[in-house]
């Protein structure tokens, strides 16, 4: 598998609200910083967290990856992809407009299969942004 097929693997997990698997692409220790700052440490963490928003805000969302670019690092690889997601609710329970944002993920090698060890999730915000960033 190539470094950067893990970002169609992190969609295509997300888009089945499969929490699971989408914990099955990180590494036991990896950690995972969200959009609004909270902080995961470990894979059952970062399953646990998915797995309550995706019976919550999440549930009929739609994870699209826009743009992937990977760059190696020492022995690891990074992967940033920008994406769309849509579906998401509100806090007053309707959908709420597209987001548009970047992931970073650090993945590592291990016993032939590329696993995510770090993961940054970022918002880009609409009007700072180039508009090429938010379509």
């Amino acid at each position: 598998m190539k470094p950067n097929n893990i970002t169609t693997q992190f969609a295509e997990a997300w888009n089945r609200h499969d929490a699971s698997a989408l914990a099955q692409l990180f590494s036991n220790d990896a950690r995972f910083v969200n959009v609004v700052g909270m902080f995961w440490k470990g894979r059952t963490e970062i399953e646990l967290a998915h797995a309550a928003t995706f019976k919550s805000i999440f549930a009929n969302s739609r994870l699209t990856i826009l743009e992937v670019e990977d760059q190696m690092v020492s022995n690891c690889v990074t992967v940033h992809a920008r994406w769309r997601l849509e579906g998401q609710l509100s806090i007053d329970g309707n959908v709420a407009a597209p987001r548009f944002g970047i992931l970073l993920f650090v993945l590592r090698l291990v016993s032939d299969k590329w696993e995510i060890a770090v993961a940054q999730n970022t918002d880009i915000v609409p009007g700072l942004a180039p508009p090429s960033q938010t379509k």
